[in-house]
């Protein structure tokens, strides 16, 4: 693997980040009531902030696969 693609890949790595994690975590305690509604002032509920977090990895995960396919 050349130089340029590990550098790829870290970038991609450091992309996807930790906020998945993260609101797992706090909000894993919560009620499947407490997931639907409204989580402070962002309009969206918890479920759906975890939702956006998993499509986001998805679409990370799908990116480095990408540049995983691509010869070197």
């Amino acid at each position: 693997m050349n130089d340029h693609k590990k550098l790829v890949l870290r970038a991609l790595d450091t992309l996807r980040g930790d906020d998945l994690y993260g609101a797992r975590i706090a909000f894993r305690n919560c009620t499947p009531e407490q997931m639907r509604e409204e989580y402070g002032h962002s309009g969206k509920t918890r479920a759906e902030i975890i939702a956006g977090y998993e499509a986001h990895e998805a679409r990370v995960d799908a990116a480095i696969a990408w540049v995983q396919s691509k010869g070197d």
